[in-house]
């Protein structure tokens, strides 16, 4: 059951929002028990009557799971009991705070204030919206909660809506249903190459690489996927790649919401070829993509597994008549780190194809700083710890090397990767004990922190003339 919660300051349209979902998806919601609370009461309080509303909405969300179908939405949550409580009070009691780090939801909706102010005499604060729309989004952001913030008039929220809860579901229906049954083959088609060294396999589920396994030795060289952990494989990042501010973006006088690295990932993309050795896969705008994306595109990926090393091209074509295509593309696969039981992490190391000097320009938020610090001076490797990765991904930009590997100084396994013409490279991994490190080639980086700006004007942002093609290519050799 996927458990969607909708939060934001008063008058943004939640309750609406709320039931239309609800009733497009066939499924249940719960509706905002302060307001019926209040109702009943009159609209002046005290914290013990928060205390009470707050118990009431988690009875809400209880009740409205017992009837729902797939997903269930909720119309507020116990963060705008909390942010009310600080607001009205200066004080939360603490058993709301620990409800609140203990609530799982599979995503939140962050609803804007581009609405009109509907008077109403249990609303209390017109002139606040936009202060209390910050506070909500700090929350979200320093919680690391899956949240998307949705804004203009009701039909566009709804849209929005609508598509990321599309995408959801089909992220849903590919993970595993318990922890030892997977969904029926039928709903995951998986395609094999193979060659007398190696196999590849693919899911047809954002395209991506989900295991590379050696013929000799039958070692995985791909993160599994995890769900407790990441539950990705080998994403492809586009039509964006890293963050926007606000997950907003400008375009000819109209602004649109995009979350972070794209949408192609959640996507399902047509097979065109497949063969032992090459598979071929393609996904083309659609009414839905074109909500969040006003662009026409075609994403051809084609893969080829020759010997042990794996050859990944994208083309990406404009199929439009008079319109450019603004875009941005990046690979994001995740390799087992450690490969072998008897090593750990800190094992291994990356080598460069000769002695770099790099600096990495920092994140805060998903968000460039602009401030940069120093990783290497002149040397040719870079051992691997967590703590490197404390502070969010490395980016770096304009580097010299073309290729990577990844060693270890406990055994002879190795990952390669080349990417040559690559203005962008991550270095990434979840946390302490995630077992795998990522290796990003980008065309497009994540946005400065500040407030959404023009598409056209974003760093690494490429532009297709109508009917040009852009073409990029990288490979992962294991052995």
């Amino acid at each position: 059951m996927l458990r969607i919660s909708l939060t934001g300051p008063e008058s943004t349209g939640k309750s609406t929002l709320a039931a239309q979902l609800a009733a497009h998806y066939g499924t249940s919601f719960a509706p905002e028990y302060a307001r019926e609370y209040l109702a009943e009461t009159g609209p002046h309080y005290t914290l013990a009557d928060l205390e009470e509303m707050a118990r009431g909405q988690l009875q809400a969300e209880a009740d409205a799971l017992r009837t729902a179908h797939r997903v269930v939405f909720f119309d507020s949550d116990l963060l705008v009991i909390k942010i009310w409580a600080e607001h009205a009070f200066g004080t939360c009691p603490e058993w709301i705070l620990r409800q609140i780090d203990e609530q799982q939801y599979d995503l939140v909706l962050l609803m804007g204030v581009d609405m009109p102010w509907q008077p109403d005499p249990l609303r209390e604060h017109p002139h606040l919206r936009q202060q209390f729309y910050d506070l909500y989004q700090r929350e979200l952001r320093d919680r690391m909660s899956n949240f998307a913030e949705i804004s203009g008039p009701p039909a566009r929220r709804f849209a929005q809506a609508r598509f990321l809860v599309d995408e959801l579901l089909h992220a849903a229906e590919r993970r595993i249903s318990s922890p030892e049954v997977l969904l029926p083959t039928a709903t995951m088609p998986t395609y094999t190459l193979r060659t007398p060294h190696c196999q590849a396999v693919f899911a047809a589920h954002g395209a991506e690489l989900t295991s590379l396994v050696t013929t000799a030795h039958h070692l995985e060289y791909i993160w599994p996927g995890d769900p407790a952990v990441w539950a990705r494989h080998a994403p492809v990042l586009f039509p964006l790649v890293g963050r926007l501010p606000n997950d907003a973006y400008h375009y000819e006088g109209r602004d649109y919401k995009l979350p972070q690295h794209g949408f192609a990932r959640d996507q399902e993309f047509a097979v065109l070829r497949h063969n032992d050795t090459e598979l071929v896969f393609q996904l083309r705008h659609d009414e839905a993509t074109q909500t969040v994306f006003p662009f026409a595109f075609e994403l051809t990926i084609t893969y080829t597994l020759r010997d042990a090393q794996l050859t990944v091209r994208w083309d990406v074509r404009n199929p439009a008549e008079n319109q450019p295509l603004l875009f941005s593309i990046g690979a994001h696969p995740a390799v087992r780190c450690p490969l072998l039981p008897d090593e750990s992490f800190d094992d291994y190391f990356f080598q460069f194809d000769h002695p770099v000097t790099l600096e990495r320009h920092l994140l805060r938020g998903g968000l460039l700083t602009g401030q940069t610090a120093p990783v290497l001076n002149d040397e040719q490797e870079l051992p691997l710890s967590y703590a490197l990765f404390a502070d969010d991904a490395l980016v770096f930009k304009h580097y010299d090397f073309t290729s990577l590997t990844l060693r270890s100084r406990k055994s002879e396994r190795f990952v390669r990767f080349q990417f040559d013409g690559f203005p962008y490279l991550g270095l990434w991994t979840k946390g302490p004990g995630a077992g795998f490190v990522c290796v990003e080639p980008w065309h497009g980086v994540a946005s400065p922190d500040g407030a959404p700006g023009e598409l056209r004007d974003k760093e690494g942002i490429l532009t297709l003339e109508p009917g040009q093609v852009f073409t990029a290519a990288y490979t992962i050799e294991v052995g």
